[in-house]
């Protein structure tokens, strides 16, 4: 038999993929391969993403066998900075070593290791996990009392009809602001489901388009990435209804709530104005005769929408203005979600659970254990009164 250079056929080899390299993406592509259809795959898709762009951007890390501790751990400190960072979706809560993050990344060396795709788990040693941010529980735990919301939203009322006593043309902010807190109310919506979120191209917040106010639902990207139905209460439809009627937005793709950043309008302007093939210095002209916002309108061009930090910065200038606050505290958007949830659980928990969309009645008693707690105490109380 005559020697060869060609080495025998791996009987195991995936069509189309080369022998002895694994890229990270290619790796990935495979553990998502290996998982059914789903929330946990879709929190898979976007926590390995993330992994495999920092270990490309930051680290240079195209190669999966090239993968080492010092990667892992590097990748651990940056879920730290971000967990850090008050802008950054993220927290500790999803960072530390239980957390979904790292959770997912490690299970994924795993598979990589059992897949032989891996000799080792580089994420596995305690230096990569001593990295990561420490979680003692969420200490922020605010909830809106319903004194301090009803409090805010007279004050925003009594915006609203001084705004419709004085002017012919009503500004729509004040409207907007008064929606802002209704939504944040009586919804359960999270702040990244209604409002931009920067580091989030998919995240560009709630628009016309996805609000049926004669239905009383609008559609909502959820923290799992599915489009899910929130059930909007009558006075949010009320105070969104006259909401829209004011902003009269000329298109479905305008956001409910965009932003009043000045510098952000004249860029979506010019970007939109360039995409129709406007030149330069025409761009430049039309924003010193008209405006960003006149010009957004006539041509029918999106503006941004009010990110989560604009969100933020918002609820505290109203409630300085108001006077309002929970223990000398802003009212900030979570509050809104947790103080209406806390109120639903009481009454009914299957109605908190569909409410505030988790996707077991485990996580809302866990999310309501002090709520369990106080009515365990008054069980108590009720069983040793009848002794």
């Amino acid at each position: 038999m005559e020697d060869s250079d060609e080495q025998p056929a791996d009987r195991d080899a995936i069509p189309g993929e080369d022998v002895g390299v694994s890229t990270i993406e290619t790796a990935v592509q495979a553990r998502l391969d290996a998982l059914d259809a789903g929330n946990y795959r879709a929190n898979t898709e976007l926590v390995l993403e993330g992994f495999a762009e920092f270990l490309r951007e930051e680290r240079g890390v195209d190669d999966l066998k090239e993968l080492t501790v010092l990667d892992c751990r590097r990748y651990a400190q940056h879920l730290r900075n971000r967990a850090d960072d008050p802008d950054d979706a993220l927290s500790a809560a999803s960072t530390h070593a239980n957390g979904p993050y790292f959770t997912i990344v490690r299970a994924f060396l795993s598979w990589c290791v059992d897949d032989e795709r891996l000799d080792a788990n580089p994420a596995r040693p305690n230096r990569v996990r001593d990295a990561l941010p420490e979680y003692h529980g969420d200490r922020d735990r605010q909830f809106w009392s319903s004194e301090a919301r009803d409090a805010l939203l007279d004050a925003l009322d009594e915006r609203v009809r001084v705004e419709l006593d004085e002017s012919q043309d009503p500004d729509p902010t004040p409207f907007r602001d008064r929606a802002v807190v209704a939504m944040l109310a009586f919804t359960g919506v999270r702040g990244a489901e209604v409002f931009a979120d920067p580091r989030d191209e998919h995240r560009d917040g709630l628009r016309w388009g996805d609000v049926d106010l004669d239905r009383g639902v609008a559609r909502v990207l959820g923290k799992t990435r599915e489009r899910q139905s929130i059930a909007l209460t009558d006075g949010v439809v009320d105070a969104l209804d006259r909401y829209r009627r004011v902003l009269a937005p000329p298109t479905d793709e305008w956001p409910v709530f965009p932003t009043r950043h000045r510098p952000s309008l004249a860029g979506a302007a010019r970007e939109g104005l360039a995409d129709r093939g406007w030149a330069g210095e025409d761009i430049e002209a039309a924003l010193d005769e008209h405006g960003s916002s006149e010009l957004l309108r006539r041509h029918g061009i999106a503006p941004p929408a009010l990110s989560k930090n604009g969100a933020r910065n918002l609820m505290q200038r109203l409630c300085e203005s108001a006077g309002v606050d929970v223990d000398g505290e802003y009212l900030k958007p979570h509050g809104g979600r947790r103080a209406l949830g806390d109120r639903l659980y009481a009454a009914d928990a299957e109605l908190a659970q569909e409410t505030l969309r988790h996707e077991s009645i485990e996580t809302t008693h866990d999310a309501y254990r002090e709520q369990n707690a106080v009515e365990r105490r008054e069980r108590i109380e009720d069983v040793l009164d009848e002794e």
